[in-house]
């Protein structure tokens, strides 16, 4: 991938490689693939806990180019990360780890307590090696002194693509707006042709706080894109419906849900294994207003609600959440990825 490619990006999804994301988008059809270029962060995957096999996997499943970001979640870190994210030789080992991934363009460690300088000429050593460079930034406030610096040293700024992670963004749209925009601002002083993707994720930990049974929320990641100005300012970015903070799982009983989405908001039906379970509420789904027959013949994953549907059981591999995390996250993905740049997303949802 080169910097022309990096122009023709709409829409740039986060994923962990966690095994329901990746089914998600692996599953895909091939124009929709074509179409995105992932940011996938390097975890553990399954049973697998070595970066080296992580790797693997995850390039034969993305099957094409994708910015390779490195997982340090305390929950879902590979066992080799702390090796892989030393600051040594300006991130020699990160930077030697990416090259040998297939389609892998190196998304810039920043680490806490890591010196400005290794920071800076690690991003302009993938730029000499690789011809583009990503920067993701979980802390864009705190961490624009290293944006501006690395932006002010690179040989071309076309070549980087400069990923502002705003995290969750539900209980602080507001707040979020203020603060990508200022850092917006600030990188276009330094530069104003700086290539920036606003990333954030509105899906919340537990949607059993929005209805009990049956809900319906806004995809707010469109509504600060759009506030922001749009494909104009700034590239669209979500976490691919998926709540962007790593939090310990809950040992307490899970109750069968599915989730579809719309281009502008997620619906979910909820109900336990002796009240329908996941075939009422695939049922429930596809006779809301929303649901629409000419998708689900072409997205897999509101083919696979379809089909449950029609069952009196859950299908044979759909009886746990994970599967239908995949279904959300497929949907999902081809929604924002048919509504790219989101031109003519309207805020106000009219």
């Amino acid at each position: 991938m080169n910097a022309e490619d990096l122009d023709n990006l709409a829409y740039v999804p986060a994923l962990r490689s966690r095994q329901a994301e990746l089914r998600g988008f692996r599953e895909l059809r091939p124009e929709i693939k074509a179409s995105l270029c992932p940011v996938v962060s390097i975890g553990r995957l399954g049973r697998t806990s070595g970066s080296a096999g992580v790797a693997e996997k995850v390039v034969e499943c993305i099957g094409r180019p994708f910015c390779a970001d490195l997982n340090t979640s305390s929950e879902q870190q590979c066992e080799d990360w702390q090796a892989l994210a030393s600051p040594d030789g300006n991130f020699q080992a990160w930077r030697e780890f990416v090259a040998g991934m297939e389609n892998a363009i190196p998304v810039a460690l920043i680490r806490d307590g890591a010196a400005e300088r290794a920071f800076v000429r690690q991003v302009l050593a993938i730029e000499n090696s690789n011809g583009v460079v990503a920067i993701r930034s979980r802390r864009p406030a705190t961490e624009f002194p290293l944006l501006q610096a690395a932006v002010s040293a690179v040989e071309d700024v076309n070549n980087v693509l400069v990923i502002l992670d705003l995290g969750y963004i539900r209980a602080s749209l507001d707040a979020k707006e203020l603060e990508a925009s200022r850092i917006i601002n600030a990188l276009r002083n330094v530069d104003p042709t700086i290539r920036i993707v606003t990333m954030s994720s509105s899906f919340p930990r537990a949607l059993s706080a929005y209805g009990e049974t049956a809900g319906r929320l806004e995809i707010l990641e469109r509504d600060l894109h759009a506030r922001l100005g749009g494909s104009e300012v700034s590239i669209y970015g979500d976490h691919a419906a998926i709540y962007p903070e790593p939090f310990e799982a809950s040992p307490s009983r899970w109750v069968p849900r599915i989730d579809c989405a719309t281009p502008e908001a997620w619906i979910f039906r909820r109900h336990r294994a002796d009240d329908g379970g996941y075939p009422r509420c695939a049922s429930e789904l596809v006779a809301t207003p929303d649901w629409e027959v000419d998708f689900a013949q072409a997205n897999w994953g509101a083919g696979t609600i379809l089909q449950q549907s029609a069952a009196q059981e859950p299908l044979a591999g759909f009886g746990s959440p994970a599967p239908w995390i995949a279904v959300r996250v497929n949907i999902h993905l081809e929604r924002q990825a048919l509504l790219g740049g989101g031109e003519d997303y309207d805020e106000e949802g009219e």
